[in-house]
């Protein structure tokens, strides 16, 4: 206490837990204290109060995720607990490097999906590193390079979102009235500087109620308007999301910054005027004109699957499913029932991003957008689905929904020792089987991937598992706990789960795949995955353990496990936390 080399709380009371407690607080106290005039110039609205308070508060969102090293002396005596914390000046030092550090690969991760715009994914990244940069007590340090001049990082990120926000652009492209549901759907077109965007959320306020979130996908979203709103509404307000409050949630130390400064805003404004007051009705023939871009040289085929296509999306809008059963295998025919119970399902305009991909007995039709509306919870998703045909019986026997163009980017961008095309295109497939798996609750598909020992991870608890042929290391001496399911227990639980859920979307993202060295077909996918339902939702970090040796038609699993956070040195599980022998 004497020492200058550190900082001090002290507390004493006869409930052991309350000293501690306020010997924390006192230490916390005394950190704001010492950092205090370093806001002077930080906008404070957000806590009512002045500079000690918002630094007070500032300090509290490093208690828990940065400020690891806070030492403990304590002793009782007649009932009375006396508690010291105490933290080495230079660990505090450290936990402002580390938010500095936090911030710049936020600001990277957003430069990024920029330059691919996912303007979602950039906005979300850049206001979460301009959050975290208001709480640092030496803001006016943190500089960059810009056209080889520095420039404060907070200047620039507001720049960034500001910019964004102000070119981003909202069209209304078509209206499509159907009478029967006295309803007409809003097709807009959603550009940044020229070009389509992606990954996109909004709201829109029709005058008299805000809705939920709306999603861009492809450069594209529908708004659906009801009853009156069709005639009388003239323009809708729109309101662009930046600040994805929801997904920081899995982030103790972000989603308590983004309490502190809640207050700093930005015009995310926008006014949509609407073409027509009086929508006419719209046969889908004429809706639908797709154009395709082949991805290989063999033409002769792709007219038919074309046409194929064509026909069936026709039928889907028409409500006419037994002309739709008529393209589809009885295996197709069983995905296609499930897509369809789904949700409320409408087609976006087809546009010249379709592709088609012929690759041994398949071609398959990628990326047809299309939106599933859930009238119990109000809730609309936008998918870009996938068909494939098998080329003998020319009967679509799967359809699936398209992993992000950024995680297939992430699978294809290795080199020839990871995989062929083939293999690649494969591990693509299986994961888009996967996640639509989960979606359809498809719980036949589930449970025939899972190997029959395979170590499924996802609870608090983490337990040794009797391993498959001593596959798996040691791994109950990581910090995070976990419960450990058999494949039964898993499959019963995932019944459970699907039997009450209205529905369940997932969202990939930060795919990162690995090999294991050798001929075999064994491959690691560690990946961000957004979870919504009805009733629940949350954010993690997946990673499958998968063998493709036998092809497709076989894949297994070896290992799942999911976790709600990264581990404090950023790390999740991976293929280096388990063996093959």
């Amino acid at each position: 206490m004497q020492s200058e080399l550190y900082l001090w709380g002290y507390a004493q009371s006869e409930n052991p837990e309350l000293a501690d407690k306020n010997a924390l607080e006192d230490l916390l106290t005394q950190i704001s204290v010492r950092v205090e005039s370093s806001f002077e110039y930080t906008t404070v609205e957000s806590t009512g109060g002045g500079f000690r308070e918002y630094s007070k508060s500032v300090i509290q969102t490093y208690s828990d995720a940065s400020l690891t090293n806070v030492m403990k002396s304590e002793y009782e005596k007649r009932g009375v607990f006396y508690v010291l914390r105490y933290l080495k000046k230079t660990e505090l030092q450290k936990a402002f490097d580390l938010r500095e550090d936090k911030i710049r690969s936020l600001l990277r991760v957003g430069t990024k999906a920029q330059s691919e715009f996912r303007m979602g994914d950039a906005l979300r990244n850049y206001y979460y590193a301009f959050a975290l940069y208001l709480t640092h007590p030496y803001q006016s340090e943190l500089k960059t390079k810009v056209d080889g001049k520095d420039i404060l990082l907070g200047i620039l990120l507001r720049d960034r979102i500001s910019s964004l926000l102000t070119h981003i652009k909202f069209e209304p492209k078509s209206i499509i009235k159907d009478a029967a549901d006295d309803k007409s759907k809003l097709i807009v077109e959603c550009t940044y500087k020229g070009k389509p965007i992606e990954n996109l959320k909004y709201k829109f306020h029709n005058g008299k109620t805000m809705s939920y979130p709306q999603e861009v996908l492809g450069g594209k979203s529908e708004i659906v308007l009801y009853g009156a709103e069709q005639t009388e509404l003239r323009n809708l307000n729109i309101y662009i999301e930046y600040k994805y409050e929801n997904k920081a949630m899995h982030d103790r130390e972000l989603s308590k910054v983004l309490e502190v400064v809640s207050a700093n805003t930005f015009s995310n404004h926008k006014t949509l005027i609407i073409p027509s007051n009086k929508a006419k009705k719209t046969k889908p023939k004429k809706l639908i004109k797709p154009k395709f871009e082949s991805l290989n040289t063999a033409k002769g085929s792709n007219t038919y699957y074309k046409k194929k296509v064509r026909e069936l999306l026709i039928a889907i809008e028409e409500k006419d499913y037994n002309a739709a059963y008529g393209f589809l295998s009885a295996e197709g025919r069983d995905m296609f029932d499930k897509l369809l119970k789904y949700g409320q399902v409408s087609i976006l305009p087809l546009n010249d991003t379709l592709k088609i991909i012929e690759l041994d007995n398949e071609t398959v039709i990628r990326s047809v957008p299309m939106s599933f509306y859930f009238p119990n919870s109000h809730k609309r998703f936008m998918e870009n689905v996938v068909f494939t045909f098998n080329n003998n019986s020319k009967k679509i026997d799967a359809i699936s929904f398209a992993i992000s163009d950024k995680s297939i980017y992430d699978i294809t961008n290795h080199s020839k020792s990871f995989g062929s095309i083939k293999d690649k295109y494969t591990l693509i497939k299986f994961m888009e089987y996967y996640k639509t798996a989960y979606s359809l609750k498809r719980l036949d598909y589930v449970e025939s991937i899972f190997a029959d020992e395979a170590l499924i991870i996802v609870g608090t608890v983490l337990k040794k598992n009797k391993p498959i042929d001593d596959m798996y290391k040691k791994i109950g001496e990581k910090e995070i706990k976990y419960q450990r399911y058999t494949k039964k227990e898993y499959i019963a639980r995932l019944e459970n789960v699907f039997n009450s859920k209205d529905y369940i979307n997932l969202e990939f993202d930060e795919a990162k795949v690995k090999k294991v060295n050798g001929d075999q077909k064994i491959y690691g996918i560690q990946i961000a995955q957004s979870y919504n339902s009805d009733n629940y939702a949350d954010f993690g970090y997946l990673f499958l353990m998968i063998d493709l040796s036998d092809s497709l038609e076989h894949p297994q699993v070896y290992v799942r496990t999911w976790q709600p956070h990264k581990s404090s040195g950023g790390s999740i599980y991976g293929l280096e936390d388990f063996r093959l022998n």
